[in-house]
């Protein structure tokens, strides 16, 4: 079941270039509205996941026995489909890369940090520091849109994807106080820490075998976030892209685009390399 859901959701992303209309979230702002009378954090937040997901364990097992599951598996489908990364990547990718080619790098850093959270808090003093930015999250990005929600469907089912969303829409959500964020951010450590390792392992499965997993074996007990461990073992995977000491000019434009496109198969490769592991074991 868990594979079938998986390809849907694919075809629906492909189609409509995120969840669509499935990914509503004005429910979960009222009802984190409703919750800021509790004082305590982590009562709040075992409140705004816990009891969501409560409730989706229940009503799973309450369709299990109707239809032979069918109800179920559409439940599934659209739980996975609200569970992944908001908006469309495709698309901020591209206008990102629209502007960098043409040098414009004021409205590459613009669309930058539409999908890149340091550079909306630290900003970039040249072009090395916008790319490298980027880079990194467009590692995260294709982590936490679709792996780690993947992961955790078939690991543990459409509540535990909806439970690691949840905790990642909290963990950035900037209306809640910085102490609510933190909490929900440490939680999401944990949910992120096997599957950002199982993803780094699977770039040494596609790109540079040896050299990745050095960096895999190297980086595995650290405490790294996920983002920079994503990025620093991924580019061990490819080829060097950049030429050392520079950090801005036409030819490290190209190379620098050049590069984010590497990253972008990496990426899909990877995740596809995971499908075909999820399918296999179906057929066990």
């Amino acid at each position: 079941m868990e594979f079938f859901a998986i390809l849907i959701a694919w075809a629906a992303v492909q189609f409509w270039g995120s969840g669509g209309v499935i990914q509503e979230d004005n429910w979960f702002i009222s009802y984190r509205e409703k919750t800021t009378g509790v004082a305590n954090s982590s009562l709040r937040l075992l409140l705004l996941v816990g009891l969501p997901v409560l409730g989706v364990f229940v009503v799973l097992w309450l369709l299990a026995p109707i239809l032979f599951g069918l109800p179920v598996f559409l439940l599934s489908v659209a739980l996975l489909l609200y569970s992944l990364g908001r908006g469309d990547f495709q698309i901020l990718l591209k206008l990102y890369l629209n502007s960098w080619q043409r040098a414009d790098l004021e409205g590459a850093y613009q669309h930058g940090r539409g999908f890149s959270a340091e550079l909306c808090e630290t900003g970039a003093d040249n072009a090395l520091q916008l790319h490298l930015s980027v880079r990194k999250a467009m590692f995260y990005q294709g982590f936490e849109r679709w792996f780690a929600v993947v992961f955790w469907f078939v690991l543990a089912g459409p509540a535990a994807a909806l439970a690691y969303r949840l905790l990642f829409l909290l963990a950035n959500d900037d209306q809640l106080k910085q102490q609510d964020r933190d909490r929900a951010a440490a939680v999401l450590v944990y949910m992120e820490w096997l599957p950002v390792r199982l993803l780094a392992l699977a770039f040494a499965v596609i790109g540079n075998f040896d050299s990745c997993i050095a960096s895999v074996r190297e980086h595995f007990k650290s405490q790294l976030p996920s983002a920079e461990l994503l990025d620093t073992v991924g580019m061990k995977a490819l080829p060097v892209y950049l030429p050392e000491g520079q950090v801005d000019g036409e030819q490290f434009i190209k190379l620098a685009a050049e590069e984010l496109s590497a990253v972008q198969h990496l990426l899909s490769r990877s995740l596809l390399v995971w499908v075909c592991v999820v399918a296999v074991l179906q057929l066990i």
